[in-house]
């Protein structure tokens, strides 16, 4: 049921905080950067016991965030203590940081964490988190929980009614007691309704390996009592050889948009398609016919200096909407716009008309060109847009990288602002503090930088959470926090 086997499955054929003092730096090639602070520390579940080896203690990885619809609160989440191999997939718990306090926090979502059988957390490990805050001030975290003894596995949900200092019991959305790998859920997401209180939404994939022909379905449910409780799963798509990243937007006229990624097989060709599906009455319904937005033409990311695969965001996406003029973009790594298709870079497609039409995806980073095709790979972009309209794609790469023997694997976290609706693009803002090496990362079926990092914005003020290696064996990821480009209302 792990996440890591339908990762290794799908894609292995693509060859306590600390919050530190900050001040503002002047960034002449692109938007302002308001410093760069950790907001992640030493593992409160340190005394959690395995019976499985493979757990990397003080790793923190794939971060979501989200900010209150009023402004001035943010929150983080992450996977705090990263299973690898041999037995990858999850971790210890999901630990949260809240600026309103600076300080972190966890819900009971499993063991480690203080969960209960009588809590819904007596669960082994969690992974796949995902934030939400809905209108009333409720923020919502999500989590693809599971057991790696027994294979059991299911899908939760936490509120928090303080800005992420402190979190409810579980509640379950979706649930799979059973003796080995059948089948199991994976990579769910949560939407708040940001325009019905109360009103929530929590889509996934699934996947059954009794049948040869396995499809994974994508599966929605509601919860329309703020999460308290949660509808029976409804099959939004089953057809193809798979979904995966599935995600919700929801437009103002409270038309339901789900994009997910879909595996179409034809004879020996396998093709990856970004889809969005949607439905008029809340989630009862779905089209049958979902709209492509494009292929993703990905081979994958990796280390220039071992060629070793690097878990990142390959065959998946990002996906935001302008409130004001109800604009779509997503954004992904493809390589299509590489000499021969030799390596990914990211890439952006809009939609003006409700998603019903998307155009011509289009190159976004400017990472520099070299002789080494290994160094001009850029890698898990995320898109957000601003109150003005500004839109913001971050992305990893390796440009800081001296071309010339001895080569090295520094990786950088940049961010590229578009004021015309992503037609032309500003110069890149770095925002890791230093650069870092991709071959210090976890091992989890590649070196794992994590197959999605978090954008969001505060008035026209983005704000970024992404995950940095170290050298220390014994604490070999963070999480770092960034603000760059216009003012908020907390920070003008």
């Amino acid at each position: 049921m792990s996440t890591h086997l339908r990762k290794a499955a799908r894609w292995v054929a693509a060859p306590a905080a600390v919050v530190c003092a900050v001040a503002l730096i002047a960034q002449a090639a692109g938007a302002a950067l308001i410093g760069a602070q950790l907001i992640s520390g030493p593992s409160p579940f340190a005394s959690c016991a395995s019976t499985f080896a493979g757990n990397y203690l003080n790793a923190e990885v794939e971060p979501t965030i989200a900010a209150s619809p009023g402004g001035g609160a943010v929150a983080v989440s992450w996977q705090q203590d990263r299973w690898g191999d041999p037995s990858e997939g999850g971790a210890h718990g999901l630990v949260s940081w809240s600026s309103l306090t600076g300080k972190t926090s966890w819900a009971p979502f499993t063991t480690c964490s203080g969960g209960t059988t009588s809590r819904n957390g007596n669960w082994e490990r969690a992974s796949d988190v995902w934030l939400s805050w809905g209108p009333d001030g409720v923020l919502y975290q999500s989590a693809l929980v599971f057991d790696q003894s027994n294979f059991s596995n299911a899908i939760t949900v936490s509120r928090s009614y303080d800005g992420g200092s402190h979190w409810s019991t579980p509640s379950v959305v979706d649930n799979h007691p059973q003796a080995n790998a059948t089948y199991g859920d994976d990579k769910e997401a949560i939407t708040a309704d940001p325009y019905k209180h109360g009103r929530v939404y929590v889509v996934w994939d699934q996947y059954d390996n009794t049948n040869p022909n396995t499809t994974y379905p994508a599966y929605f449910s509601k919860s329309t009592n703020g999460g308290r409780t949660w509808s029976s799963a409804t099959a939004i798509y089953t057809k193809d050889a798979g979904t995966i990243g599935n995600q919700i937007v929801v437009l103002r006229n409270g038309t339901l948009l789900d994009f997910f990624v879909d595996t179409v097989v034809s004879g020996s060709q396998t093709t990856l398609e970004l889809m969005v599906s949607r439905s008029t009455d809340q989630g009862t319904t779905w089209s049958s016919n979902p709209t492509v937005v494009s292929t993703i033409d990905t081979v994958g990311t990796f280390d220039p200096t071992t060629s070793q695969y690097i878990r990142a965001g390959d065959g998946l996406f990002s996906v935001a909407i302008d409130r004001s003029s109800g604009a779509l973009y997503t954004t992904w790594q493809d390589s299509r716009f590489s000499v021969g298709g030799s390596n990914d870079q990211v890439v952006l497609s809009r939609s003006t008309d409700r998603g019903l039409t998307w155009s011509t995806p289009q190159l976004v980073a400017n990472t520099p060109a070299t002789p080494y095709w290994e160094y001009n790979q850029s890698f898990t972009p995320t898109v957000d847009v601003s109150n003005n309209g500004t839109v913001a794609v971050t992305y990893y790469d390796f440009r800081n990288n001296v071309n010339a023997a001895p080569f090295t694997d520094s990786v950088d976290y940049w961010a590229q602002t578009s004021s015309d609706g992503g037609r032309t693009w500003n110069a890149t803002t770095r925002l890791t503090s230093s650069s870092f090496s991709a071959s210090d990362a976890p091992e989890a079926a590649g070196l794992m930088i994590g197959d999605y990092e978090a954008l969001t914005h505060v008035g026209n003020q983005f704000i970024a959470a992404f995950e940095v290696t170290n050298t220390d064996p014994s604490n070999p990821t963070d999480i770092e926090f960034a603000r760059f480009g216009g003012s908020d209302p907390d920070h003008g």
